[in-house]
């Protein structure tokens, strides 16, 4: 993205030799940033006209990438439940809270043994 006609006479000179240096700098990463972008960009369009081509390929990915989202969601639900019982587990002692606590765990001890 280089300055146009207009933009580079309106620019004010360089004053300081760090200046020089910055503005050299600035160009360097500019230069970086339009190859990071091509490759980038280049990238995506082989992907994707490779998915759009091959149907068994999309399906391959699809189905894995499905898989892994529901057995993530499971464990992650299992783990928090645990994690939330668990916590719950401390409160017991409280006096009012801990009666309803104690009656939502046997509740839960009632459904896993039938």
């Amino acid at each position: 993205m280089g300055l146009s006609r207009d933009q580079e006479q309106r620019k004010v000179p360089l004053k300081h030799r760090s200046d020089e240096k910055r503005h050299e700098e600035n160009e360097r990463f500019e230069k970086l940033l339009n190859q990071l972008e091509e490759i980038t960009t280049n990238g995506r369009l082989k992907d994707m006209a490779f998915h759009f081509t091959n149907k068994k390929e999309v399906i391959k990915v699809n189905l894995l990438a499905g898989l892994a989202r529901g057995v993530g969601l499971t464990l992650g639900t299992a783990i928090f439940i645990g994690l939330l019982i668990l916590i719950l587990n401390q409160f017991l002692s409280l006096p009012l809270i801990g009666e309803h606590i104690a009656s939502l765990l046997d509740m839960i001890d009632v459904y896993r043994q039938d």
